[in-house]
Order: structure tokens, then C-alpha cells, then sequence
């Protein structure tokens, strides 16, 4: 099975050009790059140098402080080590869990209950445990309790909670592991401390201590104790792949709090985002900073307009956005991370007869179509314009431009030529097509009234683009063959997949996944969007010939009766059944048994390994986001004032959260499905819902929520990662199909086998 040992360097390198992103959003933090002087990166050796490797680092046996007092960074006591004294860390420590998920006999039809049922019924069925005869299930319905009443913003009581349960379970390392997250929720940092501090003395584990030293940290930070959260997270850094980018994030956050090293705060921001392109609070953090830079405005620009991009309720993000435009004396535009092209790449490409789909071009985050102004047009070949009435009105030279252009005076669309000269003008719908169906379309240049509404790159099509004017512009509908298109949707979603077997896989799913979207959409203007949930479109000029090959050669096998969908990367409980190890863990799940998994260790044979040990928050990922912002996207549809709780609403069997409802000072917003909670939380830049939080309270008020979760994507279906693992230890295409659709109707039109 796939197994690597995970040892690491602490490195610390700028990021390159784009590849510090989330797609477009998080691409600003290649500018870094060049302010990064040579004083910074001496700097950092400096501190590179006093910093041990994993595989360096060994447990010294020290005398253990008492319980809650001073400890060094990083430091184990005498009493948690028992014999594992000189013991290494290694890829066994990380990879190995000891977290047991099993419940009391009395509590497993609560907890049947809870799972994706309502959390309100949940947190009352368990209230009928708290003063149960046996201490073990009423510890366990306490601990339970604790946990949502923190998510309700009832401090207070969850601190009660939390303490009966310590006292009727005093030698569970978890329930005092809770313990001290819920002082630490409440702003009570000092007994958090402590509270972490004797959690150490009931395990040495790994997963419970890593914890436990991240707890600490950032209850020194928030302390105002920022050398010691530093030498903290230090330690954290060099000892712990899966929190690598958060506590590179939280250096550079204390860096840039520091005059003796905010000149480090750019590297280690920089490096957060390469180890995690997610990591939005080291995005907003670096585009403070690059406004210090009075000499490289274009980054500033280009940081707050991707800022602003991800949140139009963003007003200083907007603020900035216009001043720094203003500064560039030069068409904004060019400056935003949009791919361009001068003529198109493919320019043959063979068609495939395959179902039609119509795609909607320029989609924005709600996965809506935006209505364009203007958009630039050229073909690899003649290029033919058809009126629906009139038939073919006009052809165009192949790489000749041409212009359409909503016409603000007539409400039609002007089909202009190079020269500005109105050739066509219409206010039904036409259709521009290459004469040659091998041909190839390229649209370029498009704008609508919101620069920051869409992802606006050129992009290369096949088949024909149907135009619909409507009052306040243009949609762009590309009409294409399904087999023509599988492989630009490949492009984007499986870039980094190499095996061809996952490929395969993943061509087979988005096949019938298509089929399902024109079936369901047949009566509408379109099936889908580029910028849907399961389909991203960035145009055929990203394919390459392996994707080609893969379309190609799994087209035999028919996908039906399942849930149709897949996911980037996956941890060891997904929306379905499906484990993606071998090492299937007993999670079961419960509110407090969620919080437990988002500490376990991925196991060595999870299918989903990647390929650089230093890159794990695909699979596990931690964020510190701000509560006013929140507030303030939350306020955007609803007055809710300021925030107080953060209520998981309607949940998967597994604990994924759907819906979430967020509680404030003068009302409440519930937010219906998983890419509002996303949005509403992280600006849309979570990798997924599927975990659990801190909230942290300034009096009633959210001031901060720490949050831990597990994948990237919506857990359902095929995982592609997985998928590339499950490949490089010998499954075919058609093993992976099984895999993750054990339930599926799998025919194989060549052979007429069905499985």
C-alpha cells in the first residue's frame, strides 16, 4: 500500500509565480517574490538554521513542571514520556492513532438520532444523559453537551458542562483535551494552559499532544506573549506536516507584529500559501503588508482585488481596489490574473459525435452565467455567424478578430469587425460556429459592469457559441460535444493526476454526469455552467494529450443508478462509506466524536498520500478567520448585527456540514447549502464543510473562530486523489469505477458485462 516516510526540512522558500493560488483567487502572492530582499532571506536562514528537521527532533527527558506552570516550546514532560524516551519522530508517530469513537450502549440511539438529523433534537436527546447513574455515559453526555452549547455561543454553560464531565471521567485525555479548547473559546487563556498542560500528563500520543501544543500557542499569542507563541509555533512547524501552513501563517503573523522581523512576515506568509493555496488569512495578511511597499503598487492591487474578488462585501478590499487602480493610471483589467491569448492554441481538434451540451460561459461563485458588455472573437478557421430567422448572415476570415458588443442604446448585440465597423447587429439569439467542425473558437477580452464578477480568461472552445442578448448585456452559451469536452474538465480538475487509470476513472464519471445534466436540463438555455460545483471549464487550450488519450479509451463503460460526483482529496470518512484505506477507522458519529476525528492521523495507506509529505492540507487543513468579517458577509443578507453562535444546522450521516445557522446580536441567517456556509465562513475558500470549530469570544461576541476540518470537496463520489492512489498500486480504471461506486450499475458496452 502507499506508504512514505514523512521527514522535513525546514524551508523556507519564496513562492513562485501562481503557484501559491487557489486557481485565480489566492494567485496574488507571486509579487512577494520580488520584494523579498536579500537581508530577509539571511534573516531567515538565521532562523532556518536553529531549527531542528522531524526526523531531528527527539523527545529529551526533562523534569515535568507542575501543571499549568511555564513550559519550554515544544517540550514533553517526564511523566508523558514513560519509556519512549530518544524516541524519533517519525512517519510511524504520524500516521498511527489510538482515538477510539465508541459510545456508550445507552447513548447509540442518540447518537443514530444525531447523525444528520437536527441539531436542536440532538442537543436535547442528550440532555436526558447528563445526570445519568452510570459516570461513564452521563461523562459522555456532558462532553456532548459542552461541545454544542459552544457552538450556541452558551459559554458559560459549556464550561460546566465540560468540567462535569472532567470530573466523572478525569483520566480521558480527550474530555480534558476539550476542556481546555472550551477556556480557550472563552478567553480564559492562562487556565487553557493549564488545562493542556494536564491533558499531558494522561498521553504521550501524538495526536492528542499536537493539540494540546497548538492550544498553547495560540493562547500565548492571544495572550499578548508573542516570543513564546513563536518559539511555539516554531517547534509546530518543524514537528508537524498536517499544521506546516497555519503555523507558518501565525510567524508571519507575529513577525509583522515585531519591528525586529516584520521584514520575515512576507516569507513565512508566503510560505503558508505554498504549503496551503487555501489559506485566506495569509492572503489578507500579505496584502496589508504589500501596501508598505510604495514602490510595487501593481502587487497591492492585484492582492486587494483578488481580496475583493472572493468578497464584494469587502468594503476596505473595495477601497483599496480603487485607489491602487487609480495609481496604475492604466486599465485595471491588465493587471488581474486572467489567462490571455493572443490566437488560439488547439486550433484542430477532431470532433467525437457525442450528446450536445450547452455550457454557460463567465459563470460567477452562485454558479450564474454573468451578462458580458463586449467579448473578442477569432477561429482557426472561417468563422460563420447564423440569425435563427434569417439564416447565415455573414462569414469572418480565420485569426481575423471581431468584436461583439452590447449596444446600451438599442439593447441588441453589434457584431463588429476589427475596425470598429458594425457588420450584424441582433436582438434575438445567433449562433457563430467555425465552418470546419474540426476548428476551433477562442473567446477573449470579456468584460461585464463588475470587473471581480467572474474569472474573465480567455478560453479556446470546440463546437458552436449561441449568444443570447438580454436587457443589461449578453450570455455566452458554448454548444459542444460531451466527448469534446471531457478533456478540458479533466484539464482543470485532475492537473496534477498522472496515472492513467485515474484519468480513466474520472473520465467515466464526468461522462455520466454530463449525460445526467442534459437530461435534467432540457428545457433550459443551458445544462451547466464553467463554473459549476462538479464542472470547471477554463477552456480546450489547457488539454494536453494524456487527458485525450484517457477520454478516449474509457468511453466502453456506462455509469448509472448512484450519486453521481467527485472531490479533489479525501480523508478516511467521506459523505458515503467509502474509507480510501485499508485501515477503516470505527467512527461513529456524535458532536464531540467529529472534534475527535478532525485530531486523528491520516493513516499510512490512505490512498489520497500526496506525493510531497510536506503538503497535507488537502487531506488536513486548520484556518483562523475573523468574526467581523463573517459578520459582515452575513450581513449582507441579513441584519443579524453582530455575531454570537455559529449553529451546524442539518448534517450528513457523518457529520459534514449542509446548513448552518449563524446567531447574532439582533437577529439570525441560515445559510441553506454547503457553498453559503463556505462563503459565509471563508470568503468561499474552505476546501470543504466537513469540520469541526472554536469559536472565540470577546464578551458575547465572535471574535475569531478557529476551524478543523478534513478533505477538499463535497466527499461524494470519486476522489481524485485517491483515484492516482488507488492507480499507482495497480487498480485499472474500471477497479476505481468499483471503488468508489460500489452501488453503482456499471455496464460495459463493448462486452455487454454488467456489474
Amino acid at each position: 500500500m502507499r506508504k512514505q516516510t514523512l521527514l522535513f526540512t525546514f524551508l523556507l522558500w519564496a513562492c513562485l509565480p501562481g503557484l501559491c493560488a487557489q486557481e485565480q483567487a489566492l494567485s496574488a502572492a507571486a509579487q512577494e517574490r520580488e520584494t523579498a530582499s536579500a537581508q530577509t532571506a539571511a534573516a531567515v536562514s538565521t532562523v532556518a538554521s536553529s531549527a531542528p528537521a522531524v526526523g531531528e527532533v527527539t523527545y529529551a527527558e526533562q523534569t515535568a513542571p507542575a501543571p499549568g506552570e511555564e513550559h519550554t516550546a515544544g517540550a514533553v514532560t517526564k511523566s508523558s514520556l514513560v519509556a519512549r524516551v530518544d524516541l524519533q519522530l517519525s512517519d510511524n508517530i504520524l500516521h498511527s492513532t489510538v482515538l477510539d469513537y465508541s459510545l456508550p450502549a445507552a447513548l447509540k440511539d442518540v447518537a443514530e438520532k444525531c447523525a444528520g438529523g437536527d441539531s436542536d433534537e440532538c442537543y436535547f436527546s442528550y440532555k436526558a444523559f447528563e445526570n445519568a447513574e452510570d459516570p461513564a455515559v452521563a461523562a459522555q453526555a456532558n462532553l456532548e453537551l459542552s461541545v454544542m452549547s459552544l457552538q450556541r455561543g452558551l459559554v458559560k454553560q459549556a464550561l460546566a458542562y465540560i468540567d462535569k464531565a472532567a470530573r466523572l471521567a478525569p483520566e480521558d485525555p480527550f474530555i480534558e483535551l476539550t476542556r481546555g479548547w472550551t477556556l480557550f473559546s472563552a478567553g480564559k487563556y492562562k487556565q487553557a494552559r493549564k488545562s493542556f498542560a494536564d491533558m499531558l500528563y494522561l498521553t504521550a500520543d501524538f495526536e492528542y499532544s499536537s493539540s494540546a501544543k497548538l492550544g498553547t500557542a495560540l493562547a500565548y499569542y492571544f495572550e499578548g506573549n508573542q516570543k513564546q507563541a513563536a518559539a511555539d509555533f516554531q517547534y509546530i512547524y518543524t514537528s508537524n506536516p498536517y499544521l506546516i501552513s497555519f503555523a507558518a501563517y501565525m510567524m508571519g503573523q507575529i513577525a509583522s507584529e515585531r519591528k525586529d522581523s516584520r521584514k520575515l512576515a512576507p516569507v513565512f506568509l508566503q510560505q503558508a500559501l505554498s504549503h496551503d493555496g487555501h489559506n485566506y488569512p495569509a492572503m489578507q495578511l500579505l496584502a496589508q503588508l504589500s501596501e508598505k511597499d510604495k514602490k510595487n503598487k501593481t502587487a497591492s492591487f492585484q492582492y486587494y482585488s483578488t481580496l475583493f474578488s472572493l468578497d464584494p462585501t469587502n468594503e476596505k478590499a473595495g477601497k483599496k481596489v480603487t485607489k491602487f487602480a487609480e495609481d496604475l493610471q492604466a486599465d485595471p483589467a491588465s493587471y488581474l490574473f486572467y489567462l490571455r491569448l493572443d490566437q488560439p492554441i488547439v486550433q484542430d481538434l477532431p470532433s467525437v459525435p457525442s450528446e450536445n451540451i450547452k455550457m454557460a460561459l463567465y459563470a460567477d461563485r452562485w454558479q450564474q452565467p454573468v451578462a458580458l458588455k463586449s467579448v473578442t472573437l477569432m477561429s482557426s478557421g472561417v468563422m460563420s455567424v447564423w440569425d435563427e430567422r434569417l439564416g447565415e448572415v455573414l462569414k469572418a476570415p480565420s485569426y481575423v478578430t471581431r468584436v461583439l458588443e452590447f449596444n446600451e442604446e438599442t439593447k441588441g448585440i453589434d457584431f463588429k469587425d476589427g475596425r470598429g465597423h458594425v457588420e450584424f447587429s441582433a436582438r434575438r439569439p445567433f449562433i457563430i460556429r467555425p465552418v470546419k467542425e474540426e476548428k476551433t473558437l477562442l473567446v477573449k477580452n470579456a468584460t461585464a459592469q463588475d470587473l471581480f464578477a467572474a474569472d474573465f480568461s480567455d478560453k479556446e472552445l470546440k463546437g458552436q457559441l449561441l449568444v443570447l442578448p438580454v436587457s443589461n448585456g449578453m450570455l455566452l452559451v458554448n454548444e459542444v460535444p460531451a466527448e469534446d469536452l471531457i478533456p478540458a474538465l479533466l484539464a482543470t480538475q485532475a492537473r496534477d493526476i498522472k496515472e492513467p487509470a485515474a484519468l480513466q476513472a474520472l473520465s467515466v464519471v464526468f461522462r455520466a454526469a454530463l449525460q445526467e445534466a442534459a437530461q435534467k436540463n432540457a428545457d433550459q438555455p443551458y445544462h451547466i455552467t464553467d463554473n459549476d460545483v462538479y464542472f470547471k471549464f477554463k477552456g480546450i487550450n489547457l488539454t494536453v494529450q494524456a487527458m485525450l488519450e484517457a477520454v478516449k479509451s474509457s468511453r466502453g463503460l456506462e455509469l448509472s443508478n448512484t450519486d453521481l460526483g467527485y472531490y479533489a482529496s479525501c480523508g478516511t470518512v467521506s459523505y458515503d462509506t467509502v474509507a480510501n484505506t485499508e485501515n477503516r477507522p470505527n467512527y461513529t458519529y456524535s458532536p464531540a466524536n467529529l472534534s475527535k476525528y478532525m485530531l486523528s492521523n491520516p493513516p499510512a495507506d490512505l490512498y489520497s498520500t500526496p506525493q510531497d509529505p510536506t503538503q497535507w492540507s488537502a487531506v488536513k487543513w486548520v484556518y483562523l478567520y475573523d468574526g467581523d468579517e463573517i459578520a459582515a458577509r452575513v450581513n449582507a443578507r441579513a441584519d443579524i448585527g453582530k455575531l454570537r453562535a455559529l449553529v451546524p444546522q442539518k448534517l450528513s450521516p457523518q457529520g459534514r456540514i449542509l446548513s448552518m445557522r449563524f446567531e447574532g446580536s439582533k437577529d439570525s441567517y441560515l445559510a441553506q447549502t454547503p457553498q453559503e456556509v463556505e462563503y459565509l465562513l471563508s470568503a468561499g475558500t474552505m476546501r470543504s464543510t466537513f469540520f469541526d470549530f472554536v469559536p472565540m469570544y470577546k464578551g458575547k461576541n465572535i471574535q475569531r473562530v478557529l476551524v478543523r476540518g478534513y478533505d477538499s470537496g463535497t466527499g461524494v463520489g470519486l476522489c481524485v486523489a485517491g483515484a492516482e492512489g488507488l492507480a499507482g498500486d495497480g487498480s485499472d480504471y474500471q477497479g476505481i469505477i468499483k471503488y468508489y461506486f460500489p452501488n453503482a450499475r456499471i455496464l460495459d458496452t463493448q462486452t455487454g458485462e454488467l456489474h
